[in-house]
């Protein structure tokens, strides 16, 4: 994935969260949280990516990874991301 790229936009207390690679994109939000939980960022679910984004279903994992850790890099240093693979959830805990 040495070409692929994450793009954060913030509107307010929310925003997008853009995963490109190959020409490709992926797209989902993100929004603020509580607790120990500083953000929470969808990227859909695997029944979503199926039905949209089927090129990307065999790195899936990889790919939610990869944009956990570019959230974390880019907007949340000293926090890690906790990955939902199956709800396309990924948590930035403190």
């Amino acid at each position: 994935m040495d070409e692929a790229k994450v793009t954060i936009t913030e509107e307010g207390r929310s925003g997008s969260v853009r995963y490109e690679s190959e020409g490709r994109r992926i797209t989902g939000w993100w929004e603020f949280a509580g607790g120990d939980a500083v953000a929470i960022v969808s990227m859909g679910s695997a029944s979503e990516w199926q039905h949209g984004h089927p090129w990307a279903m065999e790195r899936r994992a990889e790919i939610l990874r990869f944009v956990g850790e570019e959230v974390v890099r880019q907007k949340a240093s000293g926090c890690r991301a906790v990955i939902d693979e199956e709800g396309g959830w990924i948590t930035i805990t403190r």
